[in-house]
């Protein structure tokens, strides 16, 4: 009787143990569908320390291509690039020393997906004061 009583609390732990390595397992598998779904287009912009130049990175899925639009407040064009759709990360390096003042903006296309980041350019002139 010891016995059959021990036998069926092992089968009823090994039952368990083998259900929730199964369950962790889909878990597992689940979260890193959604991860990598939730990775589909997503931008950054950066500008380089103590420069005139900016860093446009933007990591994408493959499968499709990614447009860069640079405009000026007017709306016009000013840089166009279409990238690849097998490529998964985007980055350049954008020197704007010699553009005007203003406001710019580029505009990201992925699939049916439209991300803006706008660009304020101000030039400061300082004034010292020094003492004799």
């Amino acid at each position: 009787m010891k016995i059959t009583i021990v036998s069926k609390m092992l089968f009823a732990f090994a039952m368990m143990l083998s259900l929730a390595s199964f369950t962790s397992e889909k878990k597992d598998g689940k979260e890193k569908t959604t991860e990598a779904e939730r990775v589909q287009f997503n931008a950054s912009l950066f500008q380089l320390v103590n420069t005139h130049k900016i860093k446009l990175a933007v990591d994408k899925s493959a499968g499709s291509p990614l447009r860069v639009l640079l405009k000026d407040k007017g709306g016009r064009v000013l840089y166009s690039e279409m990238y690849g759709k097998n490529e998964k990360q985007y980055r350049r390096i954008f020197n704007l020393n010699d553009m005007t003042d203003g406001t710019y903006v580029f505009e990201l296309f992925y699939k049916d997906q439209k991300v803006t980041k706008a660009i304020d350019i101000e030039t400061n002139t300082e004034r010292t004061i020094s003492l004799k």
